[in-house]
């Protein structure tokens, strides 16, 4: 064959005898009536190409160059000048090529018109291609097959199978395909090669029609037999107008004669005399197909007199065999006869299975066992394999039955026994323990409690049943709310339910450990109407009347205002419960039978007021009229106060306030009997950059514009010194306040644009300075920069006097301040630069000593410091004439020496002598 549509080949050295169209013509006609031909589903033997319109039989892409004007061709070699074909074969004893499977599973698979397995003899094809290859046409064919395909190629080494001879092909028109194999020899360039192929072709030939044990009987001539030319089938079949392989034999100086003479000699030496058997017995066993590969299905053992091929035995892979006869023939082999489900099969070489049972398999045993509840549907068989053509029956007919056990078997590495009476099981559906069974499980609806815990545990099943594994103990659950989902009552009597906790499903307990607070025939029919109870909108309405996170259906505000239709009621532990249409459950207390004033809006707000009309008012719980409002206070006990309002109510009757005092809710008020002094629509947005006055580090801070309480965040001492943003301002009750960012509110007066220096620290001290420098420096009335400071005079007026340092300060500029007086009187702050200090504390030191005043020196006075000044001037030495003075400190002052005498203050010490005068 070749892939493009090929012209003629005619070769001028062989010698056609003619045939006219018309003798062709009726020999198809009569062919195409054959009733014989006349099959169910013959389209099926049309190549879907052809059935498309997609090709033709006579340019489908293989042969295109055989299908020359039909004549007879001799059937005597032509003389060509080339040996004797088959000679030349015996001459050079050539081998046959091995048979190669190459099986393409894209070809479709159908029938011969007699069955699987049933051909009627084989169609001679050659290839038409002198460029052709072996895997080159295979290779093209596998993927053109809607148009033509073979069952196999032969060429000078090769014989390839690419579909199974047991289907039919598309090869040579509609009426050879319901009946032959077809098989198509590629060409060759020399006459070894030709001869080569011809003897791997007449082979494969004889050993196929000795496969299906077909006779050899050419129908070249008359379109009778078991080989048939391509050309054959042209003139005595019809559906094809090909002529191959008559010329291309010819060139080679063979003919078709020549070539089923060597069938037939190959045919002949595959003959053998058939074996005898040398026994054949029943026995029992059971196999698997081990090696399916060249090993097929006979009527009888294979080789004896009337054996017939039924089936390959890969068409019984993976199935239990079982082994009903043995046979052995003459020739050595052994063969067993197997069944499946039932049903004879026939005769398998036995070393083609693997046996994986068989009676010497089975021991021995006793004992006893229960059929596991769990497996009561699986069954038991007359053998240890699962067989349908055994199976017995399932085990739960032998539920809570003790069984005898009487041998066993591991087959496959599955345990079996057979037990008395019964047959064979798997041990894995059997136990020793005599579990209870199963009475009844059926799903129920109710609620219970742990009434006893103690002994009691929680299982995966109902105790003593197959499977039931111990979890927690029952105590695990004490107080909680126990759905119960299903009730089973075992064989030995008692009820269990299974429950569940928070839809979560936990295990079976015995329900003599419960105690059961609702069922079902706990309801009651009821007819009535109710309202959602105003307040209890947040209460829930649930699946059952139990309050069950499980089965809650959300909260009664869906329902507010609303008519509700009840239908059942229930009393659970002394709580009634009604059922409302299209609702669920809920606790007949969230109801009411009233329609009170419905909350048209409940919400949150931001406001200040004061009461304005007290007369005739009242605060309530809820707002008035509505369920559940009761008396707080008559209005004017908060008279004067500032009201937090922290929720605005509309219902039909107007508009109500819910306030706070000091941060504690109050109530409801109507809002008319009030006076709003602050919203949050009075702020104004704003930008601008303050500080903390000095003066006002006392001063707190609010989450709102209104001095409350509740809503003070501190003191703004914590803030000194720092750049506070301005983001919105409000003006309250005629006071203007600022929200800083990051702060909250206050007051405006209590911030400065001016970024005053603050006291690092302020203390007292005692020293003595003078002026050092008077030039640009100035006396204020606290140091300056501080908030509130203001000059006095220039420091220059108190040039040359002694100034008594009372004070010293740091600001946060780093600068140290000293207060001073003069003469007593406290003058004001300086810059500590400006001056030049002569006497601190850290001059004195210690000094024991006696002195007495000297007589010259009575006049003299005496100080309470080391300095002279008359504010601290302590009178004349004359007091102490003649008298003792001990000395305690001494210290010198600008080069003078000076003495503190206990009980009276600083002397000079040139005013006093060691000795007493």
């Amino acid at each position: 064959m070749k892939k493009l549509v090929k012209s003629a080949v005619v070769f001028a050295s062989l010698v056609f005898i003619g045939t006219s169209a018309t003798m062709i013509t009726e020999k198809a006609s009569a062919a195409s009536i054959d009733p014989v031909q006349k099959v169910d589903g013959q389209a099926t033997y049309i190549p879907k190409g052809v059935r498309d319109g997609t090709a033709t039989e006579e340019h489908d892409g293989f042969e295109d160059g055989t299908n020359s004007v039909l004549q007879q061709v001799p059937l005597l070699r032509a003389t060509t000048g080339y040996p004797d074909v088959n000679a030349y074969i015996k001459s050079n004893k050539f081998s046959t090529a091995k048979i190669e499977k190459q099986l393409k599973s894209q070809f479709p698979k159908f029938n011969y018109r007699n069955g699987y397995g049933k051909p009627e003899g084989i169609v001679i094809h050659e290839t038409a291609n002198n460029s052709s290859t072996i895997t080159g046409e295979i290779n093209y064919m596998s993927t053109n097959y809607n148009n033509a395909f073979v069952h196999a190629f032969v060429d000078k080494s090769r014989i390839i199978q690419i579909h199974p001879t047991e289907n039919g092909v598309w090869g040579a028109g509609q009426y050879a395909n319901a009946r032959f194999i077809q098989v198509e020899l590629v060409r060759s360039k020399t006459f070894d090669e030709f001869a080569r192929s011809i003897n791997n072709y007449a082979y494969y030939a004889a050993y196929l029609l000795d496969q299906y044990n077909l006779p050899v009987d050419s129908a070249h001539s008359d379109g009778k037999g078991t080989v048939w030319s391509h050309d054959a089938v042209t003139r005595y079949l019809g559906g094809t107008t090909h002529t191959d392989p008559v010329a291309y034999f010819n060139q080679w100086g063979y003919n078709f004669n020549n070539f089923v003479s060597l069938i037939n000699e190959k045919y002949k030496a595959m003959q053998v005399n058939y074996e005898k058997i040398e026994y054949d017995k029943a026995i029992t066993a059971y196999s698997r197909v081990k090696t399916a590969t060249g090993n097929s299905v006979w009527t009888k053992p294979n080789k004896t007199e009337g054996a017939k091929l039924v089936n390959p035995l890969s068409s019984y892979s993976g199935k239990n065999l079982r082994i009903i006869r043995e046979a052995k023939t003459s020739g050595g082999t052994i063969w067993y006869q197997f069944s499946i489900g039932g049903k004879t099969i026939g005769w398998v070489d036995s070393k083609a299975l693997n046996t994986f049972y068989t009676p010497s398999m089975e021991k021995t045993i006793t004992g006893t066992r229960y059929v596991l509840p769990s497996k009561q549907t699986v069954h038991y068989y007359g053998l240890p394999v699962e067989d349908s053509a055994i199976d017995r029956g399932p085990l739960s007919k032998f539920n809570g039955q003790a069984l005898t056990l009487q041998r066993e078997a591991t087959i496959e590495g599955q345990l079996w026994y057979r037990v008395k009476d019964l047959g064979w099981v798997k041990a894995a559906n059997l136990t020793t323990t005599k579990y209870d069974l199963i009475e009844y499980d059926k799903a129920i609806t109710a609620y219970s409690r742990v009434k006893t815990a103690a002994g009691n545990y929680v299982w995966s099943k109902p105790n003593k049943t197959e499977g039931a594994k111990q979890g927690s103990a029952l105590s695990t659950y004490s107080g909680k709310n126990m759905r119960i989902i299903r009730e089973a009552k075992t064989s030995s009597g008692t009820i269990w339910y299974q429950f569940s906790i928070d839809g979560k499903t936990i295990g079976w307990v015995d329900t003599k450990a419960l105690n059961t607070f609702y069922t079902p025939s706990m309801e009651k029919n009821l007819t009535a109407t109710r309202y959602v109870a105003p307040g209890q909108e947040t209460q829930h309405y649930y699946g059952l009347p139990v309050a069950d996170s499980a089965i809650d259906r959300g909260p009664l505000s869906k329902f507010a205002g609303q008519t509700l239709t009840v239908q059942r009621e229930a009393t659970i532990e002394g709580q009634l419960w009604y059922r409302v249409k299209d609702l669920g459950w809920t606790k007949a207390s969230t109801l009411t039978a009233t329609q009170y004033d419905k909350l048209e809006y409940d919400k949150a707000i931001t406001a200040y007021s004061r009461v304005k009309t007290a007369t005739g008012n009242s605060v309530w719980t809820k707002p008035y009229r509505t369920s559940g409002y009761k008396l707080v206070n008559p209005l004017s006990s908060y008279a004067g106060k500032n009201l937090r309002i922290i929720r605005e109510a509309k219902t039909s009757s107007g508009i109500w306030y819910q306030f706070s005092v000091g941060g504690k809710t109050i109530g409801w008020v109507d809002s008319k009997a009030l006076n709003t002094f602050y919203t949050p629509s009075m702020e104004k947005t704003i930008t601008g950059t303050r500080y903390v006055l000095p003066s006002k580090q006392t001063v707190h801070y609010y989450g709102l514009p209104v001095e409350d309480s509740a809503i003070d965040r501190g003191p703004l001492s914590k803030f000194n010194g720092q750049a506070l943003t301005l983001q919105r301002e409000a003006t309250i009750e005629g006071q203007l306040w600022y929200r800083v960012k990051d702060l909250g509110w206050v007051k405006a007066a209590n911030l400065t644009t001016t970024k005053y220096d603050t006291l690092s620290y302020d203390k007292a001290i005692t020293a003595y300075s003078r002026v050092k420098t008077a030039t640009g420096n100035s006396v204020w009335t606290k140091p300056n920069k501080i908030e509130g400071a203001q000059k006095i005079s220039a420091l220059s007026t108190y040039s040359g006097k002694n100034m008594r340092i009372l004070r010293e300060a740091k600001t946060s500029s780093g600068t140290i301040w000293y207060q001073f007086s003069v003469g007593g009187k406290t003058i004001g702050w300086v810059e500590t630069k400006a001056l030049n200090t002569f006497y601190t504390p850290s001059m004195e030191k210690n000094l024991t000593a006696t002195r007495y005043v000297l007589t010259s020196k009575k006049n003299e006075h005496y100080y309470g410091l080391p300095v002279v000044d008359s504010a601290i001037d302590r009178g004349p030495l004359s007091k102490f004439s003649g008298k003792t003075l001990t000395v305690q400190r001494e210290a010198t002052i600008e080069g003078q020496l000076w003495y503190r005498v206990k009980d009276l203050g600083w002397t000079k010490a040139a005013n006093l002598s060691a000795k007493k005068q």
